[in-house]
């Protein structure tokens, strides 16, 4: 039970610390990402103002006469080693900078002659060139002053190889980061659970000894109830009454105290359990005759439908007592909570996985369904002021859900108000040759 809380807390805390961490994780990529682009921007910026400056240049020499426009023979000195240009004078002449990017150059080529515009921030354009994937941002511009157009290229090849390089540090670190927070959360939520633990321990021994000693006294009335029980007709009427209601709530407490201490072993495993194999038939049998009188006195019909030959599918691996235990409290269950002239019913079947069924159903008051998931936890009662009229603690079906955990067994549970319930137990079966 620890362990699985334990492991739930580590879940939980993991998770967040995990979220945390993705999300910072991705910020800083993100963020980094945007820098790269900016910079790729601002660099394209930057190459597109130096040719504007040197057109402008150009036209400056032009208007003083110092030389004439001479679109033949470009001076490409401003370009960077990674930037390429090639460009379009209004009169369809070509020029083209020199550069050892001769797989883009002849692209940047291809696009003016097709007159294929590029938007002004960039599009990123890939090649493979000498077997080396290479990354370009290439947009195109109009020159003032009738310049013509132009076509360039940034090679960005080292931001996407340094992108790459983050991303597959931050996923590493992510990992580590990840692993490191589960372990932290599992040790926090082991220290978390320390004082809980104690606390229980303390719980389930005081549970024990209080049962353990409440047993003798409760022996000891119950046997002088059975004493003044045998006089019972010497007394007056309203001590007659007196006694009645006694018997009846020292039988009440002696199954309270009994309930408090099986609950009490199995929370501290004290209680040993024998596994065996257990005929499940025969234990329907067992169970429909003890318990035939309980339903004749309330005027219910108790049916059972079994197989009478023995089969390798009614055998189950389990405690026999704890199984009676288990089909005495559901028939009990059913018995106490359907009204008189309402019927039982005892099921063995077989599921389609081959797990030996039993179903009990009843035609009794029902469940309703916002209870259901709480009627097998301690000290629940649906209807507590019927409950306690009936003499019923809320222990019952916790039992029966500490046994059917300890026999690995699934129960589902349907029902309908007014018109009864279906406690439906599916057990591992044990391979037997008969």
């Amino acid at each position: 039970m620890f362990e699985r809380t334990r492991k739930q807390l580590t879940i939980f805390f993991g998770s967040i610390l995990g979220v945390v961490i993705i999300l910072i994780t991705a910020f800083f990529y993100l963020l980094l990402q945007k820098s790269l682009q900016h910079n790729e921007i601002q660099k394209l910026d930057d190459l597109k103002n130096k040719m504007a400056q040197q057109w402008e240049h150009r036209i400056e020499e032009q208007a003083k006469g110092i030389r004439p426009m001479d679109r033949k023979n470009v001076e490409w000195i401003f370009l960077l080693s990674d930037e390429l240009i090639v460009w379009v004078s209004p009169d369809q002449k070509t020029q083209i900078s020199p550069s050892h990017y001769t797989a883009m150059s002849n692209q940047l080529l291809n696009w003016s002659q097709r007159y294929e515009m590029k938007r002004e921030n960039g599009e990123r354009f890939y090649m493979d060139e000498s077997e080396k994937k290479q990354t370009f941002l290439v947009s195109s511009q109009i020159l003032n002053d009738a310049g013509g157009v132009y076509w360039m290229a940034i090679d960005i090849s080292s931001n996407e190889a340094l992108l790459r390089t983050i991303r597959l540090i931050l996923m590493l670190s992510t990992v580590v980061l990840l692993s490191i927070a589960i372990w932290l959360a599992y040790f926090f939520a082991g220290k978390a659970m320390v004082p809980i633990k104690k606390s229980y321990a303390r719980q389930v021994e005081f549970t024990t000894n209080a049962s353990h000693e409440l047993r003798t006294p409760l022996s000891v009335i119950h046997s002088s109830v059975e004493l003044l029980e045998e006089c019972k007709d010497t007394l007056p009427e309203f001590e007659q009454h007196i006694l009645d209601s006694l018997q009846d709530e020292v039988k009440r407490m002696i199954r309270l105290v009994e309930s408090l201490l099986t609950l009490a072993r199995s929370d501290s495993k004290s209680l040993p359990i024998k596994m065996d194999k257990v005929n499940l038939v025969q234990v329907s049998h067992h169970m429909y005759q003890a318990i035939q009188p309980l339903a004749l006195a309330k005027g219910i019909i108790l049916k059972l439908d079994a197989p009478v030959i023995e089969h390798e599918l009614t055998f189950i691996h389990g405690n026999l007592d704890q199984i009676k235990q288990l089909v005495y409290i559901l028939l009990d269950n059913a018995i106490k909570y359907t009204p008189p002239g309402g019927q039982v019913t005892i099921t063995f079947l077989t599921s389609q996985d081959g797990r030996p069924t039993l179903q009990i159903a009843d035609t009794g008051i029902g469940i309703p369904k916002e209870e259901l998931a709480r009627i097998f936890e301690r000290f629940y009662r649906v209807d507590k002021a019927r409950s306690r009229e009936l003499g019923g603690a809320g222990l019952g079906l916790s039992i029966a859900a500490d046994i059917l955990n300890s026999h690995s067994a699934y129960i589902h549970v349907t029902s309908e108000e007014g018109k009864g319930s279906l406690f439906e137990i599916e057990f591992q079966p044990e391979r037997i040759s008969v």
